[in-house]
């Protein structure tokens, strides 16, 4: 356990705590709670509540587990009980947030005639664009602000009402993490999309393939593909393509000395005229003036993917300070 930070117990919203009161629910305005906090919820867990935000206004920064996702009203999110989670909210950011314990989530979902749908929303992060009526058909802000008031209502029969409520908010969360799941993969699998990408990338860099045929190897739409790359990097694949095409066309007048041709035809170019284009129109030279400029016409430049230095050639400062 030597040096590791433990992660604070909450009880409810930003409040430490060891215990919580069974049969609990509680539910407020986000922006009332996170004022408090100057918008900056840190890392903590809930061991036995579960909490679902309806961010109406504003937005801000989650981190949920190991995923980071930004958010921006309208923004749902779900936190089963014991999830490590932390909030960055933007000032100003509103909407209603429900806490919800073990004791009283179980006995909502067990009186259900599908408690199994029902247990699958509670059990498993959500984190995505809040459903609209149109798409789930429903009114899920509705539901949360209702929920709001009927937990501090004192009117008969609010505890059924509540319990109601509660349920209706468990079908929201299944039925926009079903919508969700199909049109906007998450952060991580955004994340992950495009490392493939960029191994791929790596891998064929040198055969002139389109972002087309990249999508096609990685079994996604190139729109996906433009979505993941966008999201994660701020950049689109054809962009990072030729990012990567430029370091390489880079390393190689510097480090080579390659004819402007040999290396328009090594990194996958049919015309050496259209490479010189290609090249100026990025770097605003040309690739000769690119070599010139950076001092790499000498005569002891070499190939980087020679395996030893030419006989002779001196190893260099580290190797100076290693002797």
């Amino acid at each position: 356990m030597g040096g590791k930070r433990a992660i604070p117990v909450f009880g409810l919203y930003g409040e430490l705590a060891e215990t919580t009161v069974p049969s609990f629910v509680h539910a407020e305005r986000i922006g009332s709670s996170a004022s408090l906090h100057d918008w900056e919820i840190g890392v903590h867990r809930h061991p036995h509540l579960s909490q679902g935000l309806a961010v109406t206004v504003g937005g801000g920064v989650s981190r949920i587990d190991a995923q980071r996702d930004e958010f921006a009203a309208p923004w749902l999110l779900w936190v089963p009980a014991g999830v490590v989670h932390a909030f960055s909210f933007q000032p100003g950011t509103d909407g209603v947030v429900v806490s919800l314990t073990d004791d009283f989530l179980a006995a909502v979902i067990e009186h259900d005639h599908a408690p199994a749908r029902l247990r699958e929303a509670a059990d498993a992060v959500f984190s995505g664009r809040m459903g609209s009526p149109h798409e789930i058909d429903m009114d899920l802000v509705g539901v949360f602000e209702n929920l709001a008031r009927e937990v501090f209502g004192s009117l008969p029969g609010s505890i059924s009402a509540v319990a109601a409520l509660v349920k209706l908010l468990l079908v929201g969360v299944l039925r926009t993490r079903s919508i969700r799941s199909v049109t906007e993969p998450s952060a991580v699998a955004r994340a992950d999309l495009h490392r493939q990408f960029r191994r791929l990338v790596e891998a064929h860099l040198r055969e002139n393939w389109p972002v087309s045929r990249f999508a096609a190897e990685l079994g996604v739409s190139a729109d996906r593909l433009h979505a993941a790359c966008t999201e994660t990097v701020s950049r689109a694949p054809q962009a990072i393509l030729h990012d990567r095409l430029m370091l390489e066309a880079r390393r190689s007048l510097i480090y080579t000395t390659l004819p402007v041709s040999k290396i328009a035809f090594d990194l996958g170019f049919n015309d050496p005229a259209y490479f010189s284009r290609f090249f100026t129109s990025r770097a605003g030279m040309s690739p000769a003036a690119y070599r010139r400029a950076s001092g790499a016409e000498r005569p002891h430049s070499r190939n980087l993917r020679d395996p030893e230095p030419p006989s002779g050639e001196h190893p260099g400062a580290l190797g100076q300070m290693a002797t």
